[in-house]
């Protein structure tokens, strides 16, 4: 089973959240490498980086984790699928036309999953529930099949 694991999990492993136990044991369970799209490139640098804006983190803890992150690009934890960028976008629109009117779905979110089916992803890992929603309407196994009312 290829799976992809949104920024939301993937950024656990670089700073301590609530679900980071979870989150963790889902990295682990999908091993490495895990697949690494545009989106992230982006979206885990500045998730990091809004962190410290929001006084979560320290400039230091920022850094640090930003250079952890750019360790595992690099030693290949984190690797691009062969995929067609502008299929990626294509098929972005294609499920917002689909579903954001019915379940909300942000712009991101939508990429995410549909990087996942451009890279022949059978299973989607997030803890968001529309995102969720919409990868399991998109025929992606979601990842974990459930999620406790208390959490995102």
């Amino acid at each position: 089973m290829k799976t992809y694991i949104d920024t939301g999990i993937l950024l656990k492993g670089y700073v301590l959240e609530p679900d980071t136990p979870e989150a963790l044991a889902i990295i682990a369970a999908v091993g490495d490498p895990q697949l690494f799209s545009h989106v992230h490139e982006i979206e885990i640098p500045n998730a990091i980086r809004l962190k410290r804006f929001r006084r979560e983190i320290t400039k230091q803890a920022e850094a640090a984790a930003i250079q952890l992150f750019r360790d595992d690009v690099k030693a290949g934890r984190l690797e691009r699928p062969e995929y067609d960028l502008v299929e990626v976008f294509r098929g972005a629109e294609k499920l917002s036309a689909r579903h954001s009117g019915d379940v909300g779905s942000r712009s991101l979110d939508l990429l995410h999953i549909a990087a996942a089916l451009e890279a022949g992803c059978t299973a989607f890992a997030s803890f968001d529930e529309r995102q969720r929603k919409v990868a399991a309407l998109a025929g992606l196994k979601v990842i974990p099949a459930k999620r406790s009312a208390k959490k995102p």
